[in-house]
């Protein structure tokens, strides 16, 4: 072997170059978990912050409304729901626009059949209505709409 090629294999082999290595490895890692502990530190929120973003359930009357019916036969159907807001400061807006909502609940049940409402109805309905409120009350964030009672007689 000639002496380049053996002074070119002991230099991966120097004490020193894998003391460099181990140290620059473990500044990478302390690098990596200082990081991580000063995201968690000061990414973390305040208790008042928390308590502000928390969304309010605003109740709505108890609308009945007639169901659609090809047998004449007349079918009632009685609803109290809630909305979700962001804030609580929205309630004062979406009570003004309670008459708008109950119309399009109205509109919607009106023409709704019995049957319609079985099973998976439910969720379709509370789709629809959950998607012509929320452009009803456009500036205002709707989160959900929960259906507190739900009666067909």
């Amino acid at each position: 072997m000639s002496e380049a090629a053996v002074k070119k294999a002991s230099v991966g082999r120097n004490p020193r170059n894998l003391i460099l290595a181990v140290v620059a490895i473990l500044l990478a890692f302390a690098a990596g978990g200082g990081m991580y502990v000063w995201k968690m530190k000061h990414s973390a929120k305040s208790p008042q912050a928390v308590v502000a973003a928390s969304p309010f359930n605003l109740p709505l009357p108890t609308m009945m409304a007639t169901l659609d019916s090809d047998s004449g036969h007349a079918s009632f159907v009685r609803v109290t729901a809630q909305l979700q807001l962001a804030s609580e400061q929205d309630a004062g807006v979406v009570r003004q626009k309670f008459p708008q909502i109950e119309d399009l609940f109205q509109t919607y049940l009106h023409d709704t059949r019995p049957d319609e409402l079985s099973g998976s109805g439910i969720y379709r309905l509370r789709e629809a209505l959950f998607a012509q409120i929320s452009n009803v009350l456009a500036p205002v964030s709707l989160r959900d709409l929960f259906f507190t009672e739900l009666l067909v007689q």
